[in-house]
Order: C-alpha cells, then sequence, then structure tokens
C-alpha cells in the first residue's frame, strides 16, 4: 500500500496527546488530509497545529468542536484523554478511529505499562473502530513489532512511534477504499 493510492483528501477532527499525537497530526498533514479542528493535550502539540492553522478546542464536548465534527470525514484519536459520548462518534461521515498500542492484549489506560509488568514484548499498535464501549470498535489494522530489546516504557514507546504512523496511513486507506 503507497500513500499515492489514498485519492481522497480527508476533512478530519483531531484529539491526541504528546508524541503519538504529534506523529499522528504530522502523518495526517504528511498525506495531505486537512485537520479541521483538534482537541490537543499537550503543549508541544498544540505549537504543531497552530503552525499548521488547526483551531484549537479544550475539548471534544466544545460546541464548536462538535459542530465541525459534524462537516468532518472522520474523527481520529491520538492518545486522546477524553471518552466521548457515542452520539458524537458518528457524526463523522466516515465515523470515528482511535490508535492503541498492544490493542490485541491490553484495551484501556496504560497499554504499555501492564504489557511490561507482564513480560509481554510482542507489541503492537493498532487502530480500530470507535464505538461506545471503550477500545471495543473493529480493528481495521494491527502493526505487530517485537520489542524484547526495551527496558522501560518510554524504549518501548520510542519502537512503536513509527508504528502509530504506519498504522494510521495504512488504517486511511482501508477506510479511504471501502468509500
Amino acid at each position: 500500500m503507497a500513500l499515492a493510492n489514498i485519492k481522497k483528501s480527508l476533512k478530519v477532527c483531531f484529539m491526541g496527546g504528546r508524541q503519538a499525537g504529534i506523529i499522528g497530526a504530522l502523518s495526517l498533514v504528511s498525506a495531505g488530509h486537512r485537520i479541521l479542528s483538534a482537541v490537543s493535550y499537550s503543549k508541544e502539540l498544540s505549537l504543531i497545529l497552530q503552525y499548521y492553522d488547526v483551531p484549537l478546542c479544550l475539548s471534544v464536548r466544545n460546541k464548536d468542536f462538535i459542530e465541525v465534527l459534524k462537516k468532518s470525514d472522520l474523527l481520529v484519536s491520538v492518545h486522546g484523554r477524553e471518552i466521548i459520548e457515542e452520539k458524537y462518534l458518528h457524526l463523522p461521515r466516515l465515523g470515528s478511529i482511535n490508535i492503541h498500542p498492544y490493542l490485541y492484549k491490553y484495551k484501556g489506560t496504560r497499554p504499555v505499562e501492564r504489557a511490561l509488568n507482564d513480560g509481554n514484548f510482542k507489541a503492537s499498535v493498532g487502530v480500530h473502530r470507535m464505538e461506545k464501549e471503550i477500545d471495543a470498535g473493529d480493528v481495521i489494522i494491527e502493526e505487530f513489532v517485537d520489542v524484547e530489546e526495551a527496558k522501560t516504557i518510554g524504549e518501548i514507546y520510542n519502537i512503536l512511534y513509527p508504528y502509530y504512523s504506519l498504522a494510521l496511513l495504512k488504517a486511511l486507506e482501508i477506510i479511504t477504499r471501502s468509500v
């Protein structure tokens, strides 16, 4: 799969945290998608989004964010910190997706920490549809990687960060192919 296969630029609403959020936002922009509005949970991500003139909201519950969500193609969450009400998940034309590490085994919070505590070095970055139940929507794609040499949470994330971009771009291709 190549970026050239993504024929249509998507209008995206975005929510994300520090490093993973930055990777997600830059992956979207580099693939030619337009971020219409964003909720940022870090000053670093906010700086990047402001550079691209993306309007920022403080919460997914913000009425301006919800209005833009209605006009968007897709909501993308990369380490989002808010639970989105079900009625908002389906406002974008193509729904809502979330990028999550160790999706196959550790849903919810602190998946990398839980995997490290369990000695689980079969890591992954998955993209799934967002539904009412947290991390329970259909998996679009999941990229697996061995992180056996990693000794800390930070080391595991450093190995996984490129896979956030790869999984997101592949998921977008799958999503756009179906429309």
